[in-house]
């Protein structure tokens, strides 16, 4: 991955990785894992559907925290479980106005995440490990059209540093766990460095940022 020239703090090159994105003006299919995808297909929905950077980062940093609450390593803040309850009572309204599940049937429960146990603790990892490279990506793509880029560091950067902790508190029981994790542990050190070496090139917006 890589971030553009100017960022020049929060460049990495990785010959192997693609663009999210087909054209200039429509996003890529998030790209597949090398051996296994390591988001489900209603995440990819999801993702698909968040459209502009503001709107993306928050999915892939969400679909990351879903692993590392599930694997126990944090819980939910009061604010989230807040917004979650809303989020749950709005279905439920949809739900009872539509004559059938079709428009909520691609939308992943905001409470459920009872289908992660498909995943391996290695392979949950890997997909926070894949959420930051994603993350970076989409900068990487929206710097180089000259796009506000200052939020989703920001934002890129706290997740880095929030989530390194709870990382470290993860207890491997095989090897590919301790793989996992050392890399993980690794790749947030690595993002959150970047990224603040980025925050000082990256100018600062002046647009009120809009509560997420």
């Amino acid at each position: 991955m890589r971030l553009a020239a100017k960022v020049s703090s929060l460049l990495i090159v990785v010959s192997f990785v693609t663009s999210l994105f087909a054209t200039e003006s429509s996003q890529r299919r998030p790209r597949a894992a090398s051996k296994r995808e390591y988001f489900t297909e209603d995440e990819l929905d999801l993702i698909r559907d968040a459209q502009e950077l503001n709107e993306r980062v928050p999915v892939y940093i969400k679909l990351a925290e879903r692993r590392l609450i599930f694997l126990g390593l944090m819980e939910k803040s009061e604010k989230e479980k807040e917004k979650e309850q809303k989020e749950r009572e709005k279905r439920q309204k949809a739900k009872k106005k539509a004559d059938d599940t079709r428009a909520t049937a691609n939308k992943v429960d905001a409470d459920d995440a009872s289908y992660l146990a498909d995943f391996s603790s290695a392979e949950l990892l890997r997909g926070y490990m894949e959420a930051l490279d994603e993350i970076t990506s989409n900068i990487d793509y929206a710097y180089s059209r000259k796009l506000d880029v200052r939020n989703s560091v920001e934002d890129l950067e706290k997740f880095a540093r929030e989530t390194l902790p709870f990382l470290e508190k993860f207890m491997p029981k095989t090897d590919s766990e301790r793989i996992a994790m050392e890399e993980a542990i690794d790749k947030a050190k690595e993002t959150e460095d970047q990224a603040k070496d980025a925050l000082k090139t990256v100018p600062k917006t002046e647009k009120k940022r809009k509560e997420q």
